[in-house]
């Protein structure tokens, strides 16, 4: 796991060491569901006034280290729509809040895409249909935010889990079928 973890912090560049376990990343997940699913209880049911924010550099700041903005922007627009509902809903808790205008700047700052108004309502209208969004008509937009914070993390920590597994089994794949490649190329000029 530790060869994985370092040709995964040297194929994306990180400038910081990646150590963490499973009950690490874990307990980040929990504490940080425990505190969201805290405040939106305190908050009970009233709905407080909704003020367009810019997604903080907070939101970001987990990946600084890890990913540097060029490679994250490599993600293409069929990535990023395949997994539209998750993104969607962690930026609308995020923000406690948010509507489309500023979801699709927020997709556009994380990975360099610009989705069409087109692709991304569907899914909002579609979450909200399953219930998981509450959606409030304003003026000239629509506001929409998390109606249960505890049914969100899980419907989104499976699919998280599922996205981190399946990549960190290619790339051990890619690392062993380099090593196997490498071997061969040795071999094969020890030959000669």
């Amino acid at each position: 796991m530790e060869r994985l973890i370092e040709e995964l912090r040297k194929e994306i560049k990180a400038d910081t060491e990646m150590t963490f376990t499973v009950s690490d990343v874990d307990s980040l997940l929990t504490a940080d569901f425990e505190s969201k699913h805290t405040a939106h209880s305190e908050r009970g049911n009233s709905s407080p006034q909704y003020t367009e924010t810019p997604l903080t550099d907070d939101a970001v700041a987990t990946m600084d280290g890890w990913l540097d903005e060029s490679y994250l922007h490599t993600i293409n627009d069929k990535d990023v729509v395949a997994q539209l509902d998750e993104i969607l809903l962690l930026l609308i808790a995020i923000r406690d809040g948010a509507c489309g205008k500023e979801l699709l700047q927020d997709i556009r700052r994380l990975f360099g895409t610009d989705l069409s108004p087109g692709t991304v309502y569907p899914h909002l209208n579609d979450l909200a249909d399953e219930g998981m969004l509450d959606m409030t008509e304003l003026a000239k937009r629509k506001v929409y935010r998390i109606s249960d914070a505890e049914a969100t993390f899980d419907t989104v920590e499976p699919a998280v889990n599922r996205l981190v597994t399946f990549s960190l089994v290619l790339k051990a794949l890619m690392i062993d079928c380099n090593a196997r490649y490498l071997q061969t190329q040795r071999s094969e000029s020890n030959e000669r």
